[in-house]
C-alpha cells in the first residue's frame, strides 16, 4: 500500500479548498458544518446580548466560543498551509505565495474570525467590541455562495458606471446642502446649523428616508427639497437597474459556462467508454468523477451498445 505524504495530503486540501472546483461529497459535508458552526456561533452572540439569557447559558455560550475559535483557527493555519496548491499562480511560491494569500480578502475574514479571541487572551479590547468583531464570522459564508461571488463581478465590472453615479450622489448632496443652509439658516438657526447638518438633509432626502428630524420651512427651500428628491429618486433607480442589469448579464454567462464545461465533460466520458470498449485499452474507473461513469465499477452508462462484425473479427459500435 503506498504511503500518503504530506504533499499528497496538501494537495487534498487544497482541493477542497477550491471554490472553482466541482464541490465532491466531503467538500459538500465540510461546507455545510462551517456554515451550521458559524450560525450556531453568531446566534450565541445574539442570544448573549440579552441578560436573562446570558445567565442562565453562560457556560453553554463560553464551550460554544472555545469551540469555534479552535475550529477556526485551525481552517485558516489549514488554508494558509495548503494554499501554494491552489489554482492560483501567484500563491505556488512557499514563502511570498502565503504571504500574497495572507492579504486576500477571503483570507482576511478567515483571521477576522479569529481576531476577538486572540484579543481577548492578550486583553487588548473591550469585551463588547469583541461580540461585534465576532459577528464578523458571518462573512465566512460569502466564500462558497456562487450569488455573492456573481455580485462582486457586477460590482468589478461596472466599477466606472458606479463611480461616475456615486460622484453624481455627492454631488447633489454638496450643492444641494450648501442651497439649503443658505435658505434656511436664517429662519430655522437651530435645526440648519450648519452646512454638514443640512447635507445629512440632503442625504435623507435624496434616499427618500425622510426622518422629520429636519424640514425646510421657507417656499425656496421645499421647491429645493422636491427637485433633490426627484433627482435621489432617479439616481437611485438608474443605480438599481445598472446593478440589475450586470448581474443577469453575468448570470447568464455562468449558465452557459456550465452547460458547455457538463457537456465538454460528458463527450470526454463517452469517448473514454467507447475507446474502452473497441480496443479495451484503459481503465474507465480511473475517471469515475466524470459524468455518466459509475463511481463503484467504473461502467459508462447509456453507452451505446457493441456489436461484433462477424466479417472481419472487429468490433463497432451501433448507432
Amino acid at each position: 500500500m503506498a504511503s500518503i505524504s504530506a504533499a499528497d495530503v496538501r494537495r487534498y486540501l487544497a482541493s477542497m479548498f477550491e471554490d472553482e472546483e466541482p464541490r465532491s461529497r466531503v467538500t459538500r459535508a465540510f461546507d455545510f458544518a462551517l456554515a451550521c458552526l458559524i450560525i450556531v456561533n453568531v446566534s450565541c452572540v445574539i442570544l448573549e446580548s440579552v441578560e436573562s439569557i446570558r445567565r442562565h447559558l453562560a457556560w453553554t455560550f463560553d464551550l460554544v466560543e472555545s469551540g469555534s475559535t479552535a475550529f477556526f483557527a485551525g481552517e485558516y493555519v489549514v488554508r494558509v498551509w495548503a494554499c501554494v496548491d491552489l489554482r492560483e499562480p501567484r500563491y505556488r511560491d512557499p514563502l511570498w505565495g502565503r504571504l500574497r494569500y495572507l492579504r486576500s480578502f477571503f483570507a482576511l475574514i478567515d483571521l477576522i474570525s479569529v481576531l476577538p479571541a486572540v484579543l481577548g487572551f492578550f486583553g487588548a479590547a473591550d469585551l463588547r467590541v469583541l461580540r461585534l468583531l465576532r459577528l464578523l464570522r458571518m462573512l465566512k459564508l460569502v466564500r462558497h455562495s456562487t450569488t455573492f461571488g456573481l455580485l462582486f463581478l457586477v460590482l468589478r465590472e461596472e466599477s466606472r458606471s458606479i463611480t461616475a453615479l456615486l460622484f453624481v450622489l455627492l454631488l447633489t448632496v454638496t450643492i444641494s446642502g450648501s442651497l439649503m443652509y443658505m435658505l434656511e439658516n436664517d429662519v430655522q438657526p437651530e435645526v440648519f446649523t450648519s452646512i454638514p447638518v443640512a447635507m445629512w438633509w440632503a442625504i435623507e432626502t435624496l434616499t427618500t428616508v425622510g426622518y422629520g428630524d429636519i424640514v425646510p420651512m421657507t417656499v425656496a427651500g421645499r421647491v429645493v427639497g422636491g427637485l433633490v428628491s426627484i433627482i435621489g429618486i432617479g439616481t437611485l433607480a438608474l443605480f438599481s437597474g445598472l446593478i440589475t442589469v450586470g448581474f443577469l448579464d453575468q448570470l447568464r454567462t455562468y449558465r452557459e459556462q456550465q452547460g458547455k464545461a457538463h457537456v465538454v465533460m460528458a463527450e470526454k466520458s463517452i469517448a473514454i467508454a467507447q475507446n474502452f470498449a473497441v480496443t479495451g485499452v484503459g481503465d474507465p474507473r480511473e475517471n469515475a468523477s466524470l459524468p455518466g461513469v459509475c463511481p463503484h465499477c467504473g461502467h459508462v452508462l447509456a453507452l451505446p451498445a457493441v456489436r461484433r462484425d462477424a466479417g472481419n473479427g472487429n468490433e463497432a459500435l451501433r448507432a
